[in-house]
């Protein structure tokens, strides 16, 4: 490889899935001892270009070379094979088994037909060590600091010597000094000659790690700029929306304002380290939002209204009346549901049906003398609001498992419905379902609000926001640090996401 070709070469990559052009026609170079950070609006594309250099997903057109010759990267062995690494954005760790068995997931060293446990904890040892981190292989994952299990899953990508290395949102779920280690473990890194694809949302980060910056917007590259010359965040942001700074998003809906009466109020919660001192109002019949990057606190805010985290202190008021709210049935007496970003896992019963999962919080209305349901009373209200939601099913005593994942939400939707509350927390109300879905979702919830139901609503999507909220509140690192209203010259993509960044950069500069 001659010292002027890149160490990966990707040229004209598209990729097409059914109804979205998620890649189109991109170039892409990283070389030996170079960090290149992508960067880009959610749904730009950086996922999925990833994918196909990690072998999760096949290109359509276009080439992909490695060391100057066109490889075909089949599978994630073939990437490996290759001298890819990849550490994912979402954690892979196996939180009960040691450190050890985790780097040797599925690569267990054996000898003579037995697994041979002190050649891994040796060779668990020796990786730690050169990532300058001194743990014992035989600890459990689940008993490591956030950045040492990082540090675990660089070590699992690091056991086959790759040549490339693909961070994805890494620093995500890390404080300050642990973003710190591992910016120095980076920089070693590419000292040594590794290539480096870091992927994040924090600008200020990106600006500070990377020798060159590729901007990805709806899947075609706009920017490739070196770090010394990229400008301000702010002109990142132009390129990643497409916008010069002073215009209004375009897709914005004309989203109502209202001003009805106070109907939830938060005062000075906390839960350190998530958020601090937060204190807001909610009035009723509003879709209040909530922007922040991934990390910012918003998640265990809303879980902390709901009962579902503890608040360490704080005080929460339902119209006007103050109410301790320490567990979800608190949070649901007190006129207060939630849509969590986990339908899975606390949202939903899988192997129940539809019926069980929509009257689930509302038995107590069906119940009759010695605590007897009245079953057809249930299936009927139910299948009312299965038609009412358009809840693609056979029936209601289907099993929720079978459905949809835009049709799974709309059951932990209908379950809320029938309880009629007056404050509805939705948490990334759309993850994981489809464009219709999405659409679909929405209108539930702003109709919700014509009949009187507040609604706080978080997404990662700026522009969902925009679309459907009266107000948007900005958090960064468990802080609000601005505020928009609909109808307004700052209710515009640029002027929210210069909010998300810029006190996050101030910050960093001051501590540093």
């Amino acid at each position: 490889m001659s010292p002027e070709q890149p160490l990966l070469n990707i040229e004209g990559v598209s990729k097409a899935f059914p109804g979205v052009r998620a890649v189109s026609n991109v170039d892409f170079a990283v070389a030996a001892g170079e960090v290149v950070s992508l960067v880009g609006l959610n749904g730009a594309g950086k996922s999925t270009l990833m994918s196909i250099i990690g072998g999760i997903c096949k290109p359509d057109e276009g080439t992909v070379s490695i060391g100057g010759n066109e490889v075909r990267i089949a599978s994630p062995a073939v990437a490996e094979q290759l001298g890819i690494g990849f550490v994912h954005q979402e954690p892979t760790m196996v939180p009960n088994m040691s450190v050890a068995d985790n780097i040797f997931l599925h690569r267990e060293r054996t000898r003579k037909g037995f697994l041979d446990f002190k050649a891994m904890h040796a060779e668990s040892a020796r990786i730690m060590s050169t990532l300058g981190f001194d743990i014992d292989p035989r600890r459990v994952v689940s008993s490591l600091s956030v950045v040492e299990r990082e540090a675990v899953e660089i070590a699992n990508a690091m056991l086959l010597n790759p040549r490339l290395l693909i961070l994805d949102e890494v620093t995500a779920p890390l404080d300050s000094d642990s973003v710190e280690r591992l910016f120095e473990l980076i920089a070693a890194l590419k000292a040594q000659g590794m290539a480096i694809i870091f992927i994040s949302h924090r600008l200020d980060e990106v600006i500070r790690i990377s020798d060159r910056i590729v901007v990805l917007r709806d899947g075609t590259k706009v920017g490739d700029l070196a770090a010394d010359d990229s400008g301000t965040e702010r002109e990142i942001i132009a390129l990643m929306v497409g916008q010069p700074p002073s215009a209004p998003a375009d897709d914005v809906m004309a989203a109502p304002v209202h001003a009805g009466e106070q109907l939830l109020a938060v005062r000075e919660l906390s839960r350190r380290p998530h958020y601090d001192s937060i204190s807001f109002e909610v009035a009723r019949g509003e879709i209040l939002g909530f922007a922040g990057l991934k990390g910012s606190g918003i998640t265990e805010m809303l879980k902390g209204i709901f009962g579902a985290l503890r608040i360490h202190s704080g005080e929460i008021t339902v119209a006007g009346r103050q109410v301790t709210i320490r567990r979800p049935d608190d949070a649901i007496r007190s006129g207060i549901g939630m849509l969590t970003n986990d339908r899975h896992h606390e949202g939903l019963a899988l192997a129940r049906n539809l019926t069980d999962n929509i009257t689930v919080s509302t038995l107590e209305r069906f119940a009759r003398r010695l605590g007897f349901v009245r079953r057809g009373e249930l299936r009927s209200h139910a299948t009312s609001l299965a038609q009412t939601l358009t809840i693609k099913t056979p029936s209601v005593d289907q099993y929720v498992l079978n459905l949809s994942g835009g049709n799974q939400q709309k059951v932990v939707l209908a379950k809320w419905v029938l309880r009629n509350l007056d404050v509805l927390i939705a948490d990334e109300p759309t993850r994981g379902v489809d464009v219709r879905a999405k659409d679909e979702i929405y209108k539930l919830l702003v109709g919700l609000t014509t009949e009187g139901t507040s609604i706080m609503l978080h997404s990662p999507e700026v522009t969902e926001l925009l679309a459907v909220c009266d107000r948007i509140i900005v958090i960064d690192d468990g802080h609000i640090v601005g505020a928009v209203r609909a109808h307004t010259p700052e209710f515009a993509l640029h002027h929210v996401l210069e909010m998300m960044h810029s006190d996050m950069a101030g910050r960093s500069a001051a501590a540093s």
